[in-house]
């Protein structure tokens, strides 16, 4: 083996362990750190430095990690400022990388079977321990944070949302030929992560999951004409959807609890639950939005300045626990100012325009998973969201013959 292809199998096998590992919430910034040092072992940085160059989508992205080294001009608290550039590294890792070297879009295909296989893994794990202490502790660990001790729920259902996506769309094109991966197979493992997704009871987790299979069955309908299928899917999930409302006494309580939240205003500052407390942070953003204006608080002054409002505001749980925005453009809003947030919104909505041009169905689909999610979740502040969105945004945008991955 030459030392070129031994770098590029190593690039690959790195990206397989990435994508298997970020169920787990283990080893993958390992992985991530070991694709760029293979990456600058490798050389050849002429030739790669011409190629992101010429790639505009590579250097909007890196460009809104160069707007948070540019917060760090202004900021106050370097220390919180350096810790932050440090969690959304993978914002420039991934796309300096995968951008001057792309995987193929047979390895990319394979990357994402990684990915199913880990959240397949993760997710016997978390039933098999479950069922031990439900069966020998007394213990009810099938929800919520209970369930996924190893990753946050919300995080976990969004990575099963995004395989099921894959497989929804590779069923389609009718990809699936291969012996060991049919369409029934992953038929099972969409039905198997859906009922993942209710113990998970992610809210948004489940949101997307309804939102991922209604679409899917209607465009099914629409491109097949098979009205009787796929109104008898539509029923079947409506169906579900009472079910598990009306017999998971966990989901119903966390989505009644939504839902008087949204509807019935609350001043009580000290509220529990996770919805009433993520309008009431918004609501502290936008004063501090409204105080710094176009290039906003600095990438490290972030946090003081949200508990100063909080503590304006008399929220002692938010100021207890250190709560974030708990939405990425609030985020983004408050440490980079309008400036920072029109080139946030660039690296979502120009790749998005792109892939609806060259109809790369599962990009994207991919990407309106993230922009849905990023509503209730600051995802670029734990790298459980900020690993998973730079892989697969680079892995998606940048693999060779990128509008046709899911196609054999």
């Amino acid at each position: 083996m030459s030392r070129i292809e031994f770098h590029k199998q190593a690039h690959y096998f790195l990206a397989l362990a990435i994508a298997f590992c970020l169920p787990f919430a283990q080893l993958t910034p390992i992985f991530i750190a070991s694709m760029l040092v293979n990456w600058i072992v490798e050389g050849d940085f002429k030739n790669k430095f011409i190629a992101i160059s010429k790639n505009k989508l590579a250097l909007i992205f890196m460009l809104f990690y160069g707007m948070h080294l540019l917060g760090m001009i202004y900021t106050q608290n370097t220390n919180s400022g350096w810790f932050d550039l440090q969690v959304k590294l993978s914002l420039l890792i991934f796309p300096l990388v995968l951008a001057s070297s792309p995987l193929t879009k047979e390895n990319a295909r394979t990357v994402f079977f990684a990915l199913i296989l880990g959240g397949l893994v993760s997710s016997l794990i978390l039933l098999g321990r479950a069922t031990y202490h439900y069966l020998y502790l007394n213990n009810n660990c099938f929800f919520y944070s209970a369930f996924s001790f190893m990753l946050h729920p919300s995080y976990l259902s969004l990575y099963l949302c995004v395989a099921i996506a894959w497989m929804l769309v590779g069923i389609s094109q009718k990809s699936f030929t291969n012996k060991w991966f049919s369409n029934g197979i992953a038929i099972i493992l969409i039905v198997f992560f859906s009922i993942i997704n209710v113990l998970l009871s992610s809210k948004m987790g489940l949101i997307t999951t309804i939102l991922i299979l209604l679409g899917f069955l209607i465009y099914y309908i629409v491109r097949h004409k098979k009205y009787t299928l796929g109104f008898s899917g539509i029923a079947l999930i409506a169906i579900l959807m009472y079910s598990v409302f009306n017999y998971v006494p966990a989901v119903r309580d966390r989505i009644n609890n939504a839902i008087t939240s949204l509807t019935t205003p609350s001043a009580n500052q000290t509220d529990s639950e996770s919805t009433a407390v993520r309008l009431l942070i918004w609501k502290a953003a936008n004063q501090v939005i409204s105080e710094n204006f176009y290039l906003g608080t600095g990438t490290g002054d972030l946090k003081d300045k949200l508990m100063n409002e909080y503590q304006k505001r008399g929220m002692t749980g938010a100021i207890e626990h250190k709560l974030n925005t708990h939405n990425q453009y609030y985020q983004v809003l408050v440490s980079l100012g309008w400036i920072g947030f029109t080139v946030f919104l660039l690296s979502l909505l120009t790749p998005l325009v792109v892939a609806f041009r060259t109809s790369n169905s599962i990009y994207a689909i991919f990407l309106l998973i993230i922009i849905l999610n990023f509503i209730p979740e600051s995802m670029f502040e734990t790298q459980a969201g900020v690993m998973f969105y730079a892989f697969f945004n680079s892995l998606l945008c940048f693999s060779n013959n990128n509008s046709s991955i899911n196609n054999s």
